[in-house]
């Protein structure tokens, strides 16, 4: 109760509270224009949307999606988002998952990724649950918003404190249950992996011991990523999955990501 009476006087700019998750009011549309994000992949969810979904009214989206996340997993992410070149002609990236379930997500180790100044329109990148979270339910947010160019402030969870001039962006959230490791290691979830690479096209062949949720990289002997593919569930079995040519004759590596832990196979194109 006594924090109820403190946060009195700033009602007109605190947020409300969806169950009990924090839902920023200041996340206000300031035309159709606005940029927000129109695709988020992470293991199963892999949802594409308009980057405005409830213009003129607040740009935030409970989408009731939900996916399973293991403690000690990585697991590649996408985010697609649109800008608004006249004003800030970068966005600012953010995934926070609520591992106390305090409803904030601002606790130390909640941000799982933090990247800015992207002028898109696509980023891919990856998310790790810590070994050290509780297991359960819980809430991921998912960000883009304006950066300094447009005279914004870094993202926040809750816009807490409020940007001065409006979180001009969006955010989305989705359910996600953290689980505890369990299963074969990764480097038995997949045999017989290779990878048949000519002018035409890199083609990806292994064989699932399970059904898996299955992500493909492809990086040069530096470490530069030059392709990937989308995240899928595939069944077990034999599997193919066809990636564009590569551009040179050389040294590759296959990072293949199975249920969120990866494992290498080294080629030569």
């Amino acid at each position: 109760m006594a924090r109820q009476l403190h946060l009195l006087p700033f009602l007109l700019l605190a947020p409300t509270v969806d169950a009990q998750w924090c839902v920023p009011n200041t996340a206000v549309p300031y035309a159709p224009t606005m940029p927000g994000i129109t695709q988020v992949v992470c293991n199963t969810i892999d949802r594409t949307s308009a980057d405005i979904e409830d213009y003129p009214y607040n740009s935030y989206v409970n989408t009731g999606l939900s996916t399973v996340l293991q403690k000690g997993g990585t697991y590649p992410v996408t985010i697609a988002f649109t800008i608004d070149e006249q004003i800030s002609p970068h966005m600012n990236l953010r995934i926070w998952v609520d591992f106390n379930h305090d409803g904030q997500l601002d606790d130390v180790g909640e941000t799982l990724l933090s990247v800015d100044h992207l002028s898109g329109p696509v980023y891919n990148g990856q998310i790790t649950i810590p070994n050290s979270v509780a297991t359960g339910d819980t809430r991921m947010r998912v960000t883009a918003k304006m950066c300094s160019h447009g005279f914004h402030t870094l993202p926040t969870p809750c816009d807490l404190p409020p940007d001065p001039f409006g979180y001009h962006g969006e955010m989305e959230d989705y359910n996600v249950e953290i689980v505890d490791a369990v299963g074969v290691p990764e480097m038995q979830r997949a045999t017989g992996v290779y990878v048949f690479a000519d002018d035409a096209s890199t083609v990806l062949n292994f064989s699932l011991v399970a059904d898996a949720v299955v992500h493909a990289e492809i990086h040069d002997a530096s470490g530069c990523q030059l392709l990937v593919g989308t995240t899928q569930h595939m069944a077990q079995g034999e599997q193919h999955l066809v990636l564009p040519a590569l551009p040179d004759h050389g040294a590759y590596s296959l990072r293949l990501w199975l249920n969120g832990e990866p494992m290498t196979v080294r080629f030569v194109r």
